[in-house]
């Protein structure tokens, strides 16, 4: 059986890149990836998780999420909208994704509902699921597809917004959500706490329950919503194991490095109890993938380097 391990933030570096002089080392990990077939695998991570449950990669994630996260099938098209803190910095606009430890649920329901009385007329619904995973219900949805959450945090608000031609609406519903927010209440009250106010919505995953029922993997692992909510409506398996690990990718949202480095160490370990007897598919989900068998252990001649850029 091959084992799919999908990585996403596998290579990339906290922010501010390595804090040690001498580089940092992951022998186990640099002797995989000296070693096995490297090749090209583009998609980020939920379009790698769509292809492998048989679906199209560009399949919306919003609706198989909701499914996850509330036992429910959308009845309409729904995209996820997530709360985030805008932050000017000289001439751009940064955001940051807020987490469930940063919102409570009612200040989630508390903001909907502003957001809601005031797009009524355009037949928008948001459900604050959870404190920091809100949906938006709508039978409009954006022609281009924009960006994962995880793709525009940290990064500049306006190198990833939505096409003025195609999605004139969906740029307006940004705009008006920041303005909306500014002056909330909710926020007026973090901000007195010193806690980071809510000043903006990212919508991402756009799209319609799947028409075609997805095919599993054997076995599964990992928490993230999107596989929760293929795992939940797919009817036949195939053989083949699948785990999500995404404590690199969390610990790189949150610009955690002990916990970065901590995450590195337990995807070895992870890697040193298959790569002695099992065929391994590893996908950074930014465009590359490494095919391990267990005979790759004798290429010796392949001599193992520090990564790239540690």
């Amino acid at each position: 059986m091959i084992h799919h391990l999908l990585v996403p933030g596998l290579l990339e570096l906290p922010g501010g890149g390595a804090d040690n002089r001498e580089p940092l080392r992951f022998p186990l990990l640099e002797r995989f990836i000296a070693r096995a077939e490297a090749g090209r695998m583009e998609g980020h991570l939920e379009n790698l998780l769509m292809q492998r449950f048989g679906l199209e990669p560009d399949q919306g994630a919003a609706p198989l999420c909701y499914l996850a996260d509330t036992g429910k099938r959308p009845e309409s098209g729904v995209l996820r909208a997530c709360p985030v803190h805008l932050r000017a910095d000289r001439d751009r606009v940064l955001l940051f994704p807020l987490d469930d430890t940063q919102l409570d649920g009612e200040e989630a329901r508390e903001l909907a509902g502003r957001f809601n009385a005031h797009f009524s007329g355009d037949d928008l619904i948001l459900e604050a699921v959870r404190p920091s995973r809100w949906y938006l219900h709508s039978a409009r949805l954006p022609e281009s597809t924009l960006a994962p959450l995880n793709e525009v945090a940290g990064r500049s608000l306006a190198d990833f917004l939505p096409s003025r031609d195609k999605d004139r609406f969906w740029l307006s519903v940004i705009n008006e959500t920041q303005m909306l927010f500014f002056d909330a209440p909710v926020n007026l009250d973090r901000e007195a706490a010193g806690r980071l106010p809510v000043n903006g919505l990212w919508f991402d995953g756009a799209g319609h329950m799947p028409s075609r029922v997805p095919v599993a993997p054997a076995s599964i692992h990992g928490r993230h919503c999107l596989l929760q909510g293929l795992s939940a409506c797919a009817h036949e398996q195939r053989d083949e194991a699948l785990t999500v690990v995404g404590d690199i990718q969390e610990a790189l949202l949150a610009q955690d490095a002990n916990a970065w480095r901590q995450a590195y160490k337990d995807l070895e370990e992870r890697l040193a109890s298959l790569m002695k007897s099992t065929e391994i598919m590893l996908y950074s989900c930014n465009g590359y993938r490494w095919h391990w068998k267990p005979s790759s252990n004798w290429r010796f001649w392949r001599l193992s380097r520090p990564l790239p850029g540690f």
